[in-house]
């Protein structure tokens, strides 16, 4: 798996004496989509937001295409122009939103791209338009974050990410903050992604979708991966005690 797109080797996150991952290995292949469970606590959010290196690692190393990303042996400015370079390849999708709530949805969806990529203005325009209209918010791109449903921000979150090309996205719960009937609309958005060939991190409590979408499960507890597998495998045929405890407390 030497070609793999993310590579995290033997990660460790601590917060003072509380140790949240513990020595974790991962490697995801272009175009492979991965679900992440697990109890509340167990460090999934934290696993994705250390690969984003929105949380420094405490030890281990992280590669994306190839790039180390918390190379300590860079300093200063240079460290946070070569984070800057490797977050580009990265997308993340929150619980909460994150939009810019004086700018409209086409503002929220261009900045990036126009601010960090340099892109030409009406091209980032164009691109934002056709991703809009992909997940069917086209007639929105004047209005306002406020003037939006849950579901409908959460969707231009996700198009937000997507206009900056990156090779990864990472969700992280990204239909926990939705009401139940507005969870569907955002799933759909990410099937499509996954059918699409776009390579997926994903942390969820929606253990149908994971069965549905996932190429491979990891179930998480404690800080280290207990159990990975195909749906099938994790969800059907789990080997370890604690991956089934916890499969039966959230069907019982």
């Amino acid at each position: 798996m030497s070609d793999a797109i993310v590579r995290v080797e033997a990660l460790r996150k601590c917060y003072g004496d509380l140790e949240v991952l513990r020595s974790v290995d991962l490697q995801v292949e272009a175009g492979e989509v991965i679900c992440i469970i697990g109890p509340s606590g167990s460090g999934k959010s934290t696993l994705l937001r250390t690969i984003n290196h929105l949380e420094v690692p405490t030890a281990g190393e992280i590669h994306v295409n190839g790039m180390f990303i918390n190379d300590t042996s860079l300093k200063g400015k240079a460290f946070d122009k070569h984070l800057c370079e490797v977050r580009t390849n990265l997308g993340m999708v929150f619980q909460h939103f994150h939009l810019f709530p004086h700018m409209s949805i086409l503002q929220n969806v261009i900045e990036g791209p126009v601010q960090v990529l340099k892109q030409n203005k009406a091209e980032a325009e164009e691109k934002a338009m056709q991703l809009l209209t992909s997940v069917g918010l086209a007639d929105k791109r004047d209005a306002y974050p406020d003037m939006l449903s849950g579901g409908q921000k959460q969707r231009v979150a996700i198009v937000r990410a997507l206009a900056m090309n990156p090779s990864v996205m990472l969700f992280d719960e990204p239909t926990s903050a939705l009401d139940p009937e507005l969870v569907g609309e955002v799933l759909s958005v990410m099937e499509g992604l996954a059918k699409e060939g776009m390579t997926m991190l994903i942390v969820t409590h929606e253990m149908e979708f994971a069965r549905k979408v996932a190429d491979r499960v990891i179930f998480m507890d404690g800080g280290f991966i207990v159990e990975q597998g195909t749906p099938d495998q994790v969800f059907g045929n789990p080997q370890h005690q604690r991956t089934q405890q916890f499969l039966a407390s959230i069907h019982s």
